[in-house]
């Protein structure tokens, strides 16, 4: 075979060659940039689910109930073996979109730590004349510019069931849903109180 075919055989594969790791290096480059894509775009997201508040959890799962209470006396009612602090309160509420009114009483016991344990208890009348009740159990403390915040357990109950033979179906039925949907249920909840003593209190359904 002379030079020249020969030569012409060699560029051919000297440009298949080339073809061929070009193509290989695009490549490689579009994966590497898709995969960064990715890592940028999961670490933005991390990075904005670190930064959740609770107004951000407020979006995301709704309290089924809150109060907007006022502190309407305060008592020390135990100084021995650690200080104890009674607070009666009472304001307006909703349960499930609902308005209602509470009052309710609430037991400060003070820790040596700094810490507040406190259990609770309150009635809570629905715009009907129903009833609903809860205790409650939290872990709180004393900020330095005198509000109060703490988080724990609320336990709902309806301690009264219609009779239907002395009231209307349809107040019969609010009852029996309200009961189904109440009693015996268990929530979880945040509240602040400013140095005021008006409190905010929200509570989310235990799943």
């Amino acid at each position: 075979m002379s030079s020249e075919p020969l030569r012409k055989v060699a560029l051919v594969l000297i440009i298949s060659s080339i073809s061929l790791v070009s193509f290989l290096i695009i490549e490689s480059v579009s994966t590497v940039s898709s995969t960064f894509g990715q890592i940028d775009s999961l670490q933005a997201n991390s990075s904005r689910s670190n930064q959740l508040t609770m107004d951000d959890y407020d979006t995301l799962v709704n309290p089924f109930y809150s109060e907007n209470t006022k502190s309407t006396n305060i008592k020390v009612s135990s100084i021995d073996p650690i200080p104890t602090v009674e607070v009666t309160y009472t304001g307006n509420s909703t349960i499930g979109g609902a308005p209602t009114q509470t009052i309710g009483t609430i037991v400060d016991k003070m820790n040596n730590d700094g810490t507040v344990f406190s259990k609770g208890q309150a009635i809570i009348l629905t715009s009907t004349g129903q009833v609903i009740t809860y205790r409650s159990e939290s872990i709180g403390n004393y900020n330095p510019d005198g509000s109060f915040s703490d988080s724990g357990i609320m336990v709902f109950h309806m301690p009264f069931q219609m009779n239907s033979g002395n009231s209307t179906e349809e107040y019969s039925n609010s009852t029996d849903t309200l009961h189904t949907q109440y009693d015996n249920l268990f929530g979880i909840y945040k509240k602040t109180v400013d140095p005021e003593g008006n409190g905010l209190t929200k509570v989310w359904k235990w799943r």
